[in-house]
């Protein structure tokens, strides 16, 4: 017994050398919850076959935990010197891996970097496996880009009329002789009006391949790819902050075009609104693709003290090019909440919500998984939950 408590006294006086050493930065982000179908069951979440996202409130179905820790190792002549990493945990309800539902722990990121480099014009430089290049919107938790991955890269150079970035991306996980690799690019921070500023993002892609050795084959050819997004933003405009954005992105027959605008600000002075809205058309070969329209919009009120009270309403309209039929879905969720501050934002939060959603006879053809398993003879469905979320 002696010997263990030697040993376990040893290990936390060097893991206090450690952090006396390094400035470490604990942040990240949580969700999880709860909840029941009216059917019986566990809930199910609401998200029209097609679309490219589904209306967050009340509709989300998984959990996530991602601690970040940040440790600043060293500065030299003026730049700071880090390692990140984050042990990370995403599963949907319902997921089963190895014969288990235990959350499986994996790193999302762990990356060193270094900042404020005189020699990259006050940059970054990056390497290692992170979350890159991340543009998401609120309500509908929408990635309009996104390039996470292994890779490295300069980031954040100040070069007068913005701050430019570039990347390396590529999934070293693939088989040795053929992968797919991604070059981001972005330029942010153009000044185009006195509120405003403009992200330019270019992503071209394409593919690295060699003779297999041990068949003597060579790897089927995939088509390069490019991703152009123009986002502007305006700030205290109407009252509250907007992003409009254009993006197109084709990779062989595959071609996306995209038009979107988000708003977020006060409405009253205890309530929060968010609108976003946008068109998608996809085109693919033989058929394939299709357009989604959605619009959505959601009010937080405060009452009084940490209790907030919300309402989201979002609809998604997709035509198939197929012509199996427009399909719809609107869905609605009425929450109570409790949190740590009076503002829209303020977390930890903790709701208690229901959410209803329609559709119609198109979508329910078209629906799979969990929602159709409860819901595959209907066309509309409840979910009642609690649910915890914060970010630190």
């Amino acid at each position: 017994m002696n010997t263990k408590i030697l040993i376990a006294a040893l290990a936390w006086a060097g893991l206090a050398g450690v952090a006396h050493a390094a400035s470490i930065d604990f942040s990240g982000y949580m969700r999880a919850g709860t909840g029941i179908n009216a059917r019986g069951g566990t809930q199910v979440c609401f998200g029209l076959p097609g679309a490219d996202t589904k209306w967050r409130l009340g509709n989300e179905c998984d959990y996530v935990i991602e601690p970040n820790l940040s440790a600043k190792l060293a500065s030299f002549e003026g730049s700071d010197w880090h390692v990140h990493f984050m042990p990370s945990v995403y599963r949907a309800w319902g997921q089963v891996e190895a014969g288990t539902d235990e959350l499986t722990t994996r790193f999302g990121q762990v990356y060193a970097y270094g900042t404020n480099i005189a020699g990259l014009a006050n940059g970054k430089v990056w390497a290692g496996r992170r979350f890159y290049n991340r543009l998401q919107t609120g309500i509908n938790d929408q990635f309009l880009e996104i390039n996470d991955g292994d890779g490295a890269g300069i980031e954040d150079m100040d070069v007068g009329i913005g701050k430019l970035s570039i990347g390396f991306m590529m999934n070293g996980r693939g088989p040795a002789n053929d992968n797919r690799y991604a070059l981001p690019i972005r330029l942010t921070g153009l000044q185009t009006t006195p509120s405003g500023d403009l992200s330019i993002y270019v992503t071209p892609s394409g593919q690295l391949k060699s003779r297999d050795q041990t068949t003597g084959l060579d790897p089927a050819d995939q088509d390069n790819g490019l991703a152009v997004g123009l986002y502007q933003r305006l700030n205290g405009v109407m009252g509250g902050n907007w992003l409009l954005g254009l993006r197109h992105d084709k990779q062989g027959a595959l071609k996306n075009t995209r038009g979107i605008v988000q708003f977020g600000g006060k409405i009253t002075a205890g309530t929060h609104l968010d609108v976003v809205g946008e068109y998608r058309v996809r085109k693919d070969a033989a058929d394939a693709g299709n357009k989604w329209l959605a619009l959505g919009a959601r009010t937080d009120t405060h009452i009084s003290g940490p209790f907030r009270v919300l309402l989201e309403v979002g609809h998604d309209q997709v035509k198939p090019d197929d012509g199996s039929g427009t399909r719809h879905m609107t869905k609605f969720t009425l929450a109570g909440a409790v949190s740590a501050g009076n503002e829209a934002w303020s977390r930890p939060t903790i709701r208690l919500f229901v959410t209803h959603a329609i559709w119609n006879e198109a979508a329910r053809n078209a629906l799979t998984g969990r929602l159709q398993q409860v819901y595959g003879d209907k066309k509309a469905g409840t979910s009642i939950g609690i649910q915890a979320e914060t970010w630190w």
